[in-house]
C-alpha cells in the first residue's frame, strides 16, 4: 500500500514539474517577438512577401505555431494571396531557443493551405518567380541563422486545396483537394526527395514520388524533376485534361515516369482509358483503350513530339507519331495514326465513342480495317483525313437488297438479311462540319459494286450520290438489262445503255435509317430531256410500273 502511494506521489511530482516548466516557458518565452524575423527570412527566401499571424510556442511539439499564414502572389498575375492556410507549425531547435534565445528553423508543417495556381497565355505560371534570381534577397545577419543556406530538414503540406486557373480567365477553374506534400532536406541549391498525393475532382487520385531540384533561379517551373506519377480513376473533363466543349469524356488510369531538365521533359508510361467518348454525338465505349507512349516536350517553347506511341483496342493496334504545340489556351497537333489489318470485331465496341451510328438493328461482324489518318489542327476541333479500307466484313441485321426495293423490283437483286461487304475503300475527311467520304468504292455480295461519294452531317444526315453496277456474273445485271430493254424506242435504248454503265442512286435519310432511290434524271440522260413538254411520257409510265413509284 505504501509503495502504491509513493508511486502516485512520484507521478504527481513529475506532472507538477512538467506543468510548472510549461508555465514558465509559456510565460517567459514570448514567441511572437520572433515573428518579424521569421517573416523576413521566408520573404527573402521566396522573393515575395510572407505574413504570419500571432506566433506561439508549443513545447510538446517543439515548434512555433502561427495562425493564418499567407504568401503573396506574383503581382503580374493577381493581387490576391498565392497561399493562405489555417496555421503553420515551424519546427525549431528547442535547446538553443530555450537556453540562448537563438532561433534555428528546421522545418514547416502547413495545415489546410489554399493554393492558387495561375497560368498566363505565354505558358508562364504564377509560381515561376518563386525563389527566382533577382527576387530573392540576400539573407541578413539577423535572418541567416534562421534557415541556414536556405535549407530545412522537412516541409509538410497537409490537407491542402489547389485551384488551377488561367489569366485571363478561360473556363472554370479546377479544384483539387486532399493535397499532401512532403519534402525532405529542402534546398534551393540542391536536389531533394518529395512525395505528393491529392484527390482529383469527381473522384480519382494523383500520386507522385521522386526528386526535384536545384530550383531553377530564372523560372521555378523549369526545375529538374525525376518522378513516378500515378493517376487512378481520373475523370478526363472534371480533372481538366480536356475542355467541356470538346465533347470528350472518360476515365484515365496512368502510370508514367517523367524526367525533366532545365529545357525539356520526357515521359514514358502506360495509359488506360475506360468509358471513352471522343465525339459530342458519341456514346461511351464499352471496351477500354490502352496506350503505351514516349513523349518529349520542350518546356520553353511548349512544343512536343510523340516519339513512339501504340494504342490498343483489344487486339486492334494503332501506331501514333506526331508533334504538338501549345499557344495560350490552344494546343495544336499534327499526328499520324496508322492501323493495319485491324480486326473489326475488336473495334465494334469502340465505334460509338466516335459518333459512328450503324443502321438500326445492325452490327458489323468479321473482316479487317486498314487506315492511315492525319490528325491536324486544334485538339478541340481537329480535322481527321486519310484513306480507309475494309475487307470481308458483314453488316449483320441489315438487308441492303430490301433497302434497294425499287432496284430489286426490276432486277431481283438480293443480299439477304445480312449484307456482306467484300471490300470498301474511301478517302475520309472528318471535321467540325461533318464527315466527307470521297472516291468511295464498294463490292457487295449478291448486288455488285458501288462507287461515288457524299457527306454525313454532324447530326447524322446522309447526302450521297452513288453509281451501282450490278453483278452480271450472278445474273442480276442481265435481268436488269432485260427488264429495262422492255422500254420502247429511244428511251429503252438510252436507259439500257445507262444500266450497263451503272444505276445512279441517291442515299439520304440518316446513318441509323438510310434510304435509297434511283436518280431518274441521270438514268435516262438526254432522252428524258427530249420528252419534256410533251403530253405523253411512256418512259415515266414504264419506269413507274417497274420501280413501283
Amino acid at each position: 500500500m505504501v509503495k502504491i502511494k509513493r508511486g502516485w506521489i512520484l507521478l504527481a511530482a513529475v506532472a507538477g514539474v512538467l506543468l510548472i516548466g510549461f508555465f514558465i516557458v509559456q510565460h517567459f518565452l514570448d514567441a511572437d517577438t520572433y515573428r518579424d524575423r521569421i517573416e523576413a527570412a521566408i520573404s527573402d527566401a521566396l522573393g515575395r512577401p510572407a505574413k504570419l499571424g500571432q506566433l506561439d510556442f508549443s513545447l510538446f511539439s517543439g515548434s512555433l505555431v502561427a495562425e493564418a499564414p499567407s504568401i503573396s502572389d506574383d503581382p503580374a498575375f493577381s493581387n490576391q494571396p498565392f497561399m493562405t492556410a489555417k496555421d503553420v507549425h515551424i519546427g525549431v531547435e528547442v535547446g538553443p531557443l530555450l537556453f540562448h534565445r537563438e532561433l534555428h528553423i528546421t522545418g514547416f508543417a502547413i495545415n489546410q493551405p489554399k493554393i492558387t495556381l495561375l497560368r498566363a497565355e505565354n505558358g508562364t505560371w504564377n509560381y515561376s518567380s518563386i525563389g527566382g534570381e533577382g527576387k530573392r534577397k540576400a539573407p541578413t545577419t539577423q535572418t541567416s541563422s534562421l534557415i541556414p543556406n536556405l535549407t530545412v530538414s522537412r516541409i509538410d503540406i497537409k490537407d491542402g486545396t489547389v485551384t488551377v486557373g488561367a489569366v485571363p480567365q478561360h473556363g472554370n477553374p479546377r479544384v483539387y483537394t486532399g493535397l499532401n506534400v512532403n519534402a525532405l532536406n529542402f534546398s534551393f541549391e540542391k536536389t531533394f526527395p518529395f512525395t505528393v498525393d491529392a484527390k482529383l475532382p469527381a473522384g480519382g487520385s494523383l500520386n507522385m514520388k521522386g526528386n526535384a531540384g536545384p530550383i531553377n533561379q530564372h523560372d521555378a517551373s523549369l526545375t529538374p524533376v525525376m518522378a513516378d506519377i500515378s493517376l487512378k480513376d481520373a475523370d478526363l473533363e472534371a480533372a481538366g485534361f480536356v475542355e467541356p466543349r470538346q465533347g470528350i469524356s472518360g476515365t484515365a488510369n496512368l502510370n508514367a515516369k517523367v524526367v525533366s531538365n532545365r529545357s525539356s521533359a520526357k515521359a514514358n508510361g502506360k495509359l488506360q482509358l475506360t468509358q471513352l467518348k471522343l465525339a459530342k454525338n458519341g456514346s461511351p465505349s464499352s471496351k477500354p483503350v490502352d496506350v503505351q507512349f514516349s513523349i518529349n516536350q520542350n518546356l520553353q517553347s511548349l512544343s512536343g513530339r510523340i516519339e513512339n506511341a501504340n494504342l490498343a483496342i483489344g487486339k486492334a493496334a494503332i501506331a501514333i507519331t506526331g508533334t504538338y504545340v501549345t499557344r495560350g489556351n490552344t494546343t495544336t497537333a499534327q499526328i499520324t495514326l496508322n492501323g493495319q489489318n485491324m480486326p473489326i470485331d475488336e473495334l465494334v465496341a469502340f465505334l460509338p465513342s466516335l459518333g459512328v451510328q450503324l443502321p438500326s438493328g445492325s452490327r458489323l461482324q468479321g473482316g479487317t480495317l486498314t487506315t492511315t489518318l492525319d490528325v491536324s489542327g486544334p485538339v478541340s476541333t481537329p480535322v481527321i483525313s486519310g484513306p480507309v479500307r475494309i475487307v470481308n466484313t458483314q453488316l449483320a441485321g441489315f438487308d441492303l437488297g430490301k433497302k434497294l426495293a425499287s432496284i430489286q423490283s426490276m432486277t431481283g437483286a438480293k443480299t439477304g438479311a445480312n449484307t456482306t461487304i467484300q471490300s470498301l475503300s474511301t478517302n475520309l475527311r472528318y471535321g467540325p462540319e461533318g464527315t466527307q467520304t470521297d472516291n468511295l468504292a464498294a463490292v457487295v455480295a449478291g448486288l455488285g459494286s458501288a462507287s461515288g461519294g457524299g457527306s454525313i452531317s454532324p447530326a447524322g444526315a446522309l447526302n450521297y450520290q452513288l453509281l451501282i453496277k450490278l453483278d452480271s456474273s450472278g445474273g442480276v445485271g442481265r435481268l436488269a438489262t432485260e427488264a429495262i430493254s422492255l422500254i420502247p424506242g429511244a428511251f429503252g435504248s438510252a436507259v439500257t445503255q445507262t444500266t450497263k454503265n451503272g444505276i445512279p442512286v441517291t442515299m439520304t435519310g440518316t446513318t441509323s435509317n438510310p434510304t435509297f432511290a434511283p436518280d431518274m434524271t441521270k438514268m435516262v440522260g438526254g432522252a428524258f430531256q427530249q420528252q419534256k413538254g410533251k403530253q405523253s411520257n411512256p418512259l415515266g409510265d414504264v419506269l413507274g410500273g417497274l420501280l413501283h413509284r
